[in-house]
């Protein structure tokens, strides 16, 4: 019982869910009218998925199936996003600065 507390304790229990609104606002994205995508800044050659990935758990089964590397997540992997391709390697690191003034 002991060991199951202090592995809660030290965060090793799941991790929080970052909701989508603040990886909407953090990235700047905007909806396309019509398409289950978001444009970072507005820029057709930024877009990515509609489904954000809120937690690590997304991120690993979206990972399962990426063969292009097209998932992009913060440096702990806790929150994400995948790109449409073609998406611009420059809107890949800003995602990424993004996604780590998060935590």
């Amino acid at each position: 019982m002991v060991v199951v507390g202090l592995a809660l304790a030290m965060g090793c229990g799941g991790d929080e869910e970052v909701p989508d609104d603040q990886i909407v606002d953090a990235l700047k994205l905007e909806s396309k009218a019509g398409q289950p995508v978001y444009a970072m800044g507005g820029d057709p050659f930024c877009e990515v998925d509609e489904n954000l990935l809120n937690d690590s758990g997304e991120i690993e089964t979206a990972s399962e199936s990426d063969d292009l590397g097209l998932v992009i997540t913060d440096s702990d992997e806790a929150v994400g996003i995948q790109a449409v391709p073609p998406f611009d390697p420059e809107c890949a690191r800003e995602a990424r600065r993004a996604l780590d003034e998060l935590e």
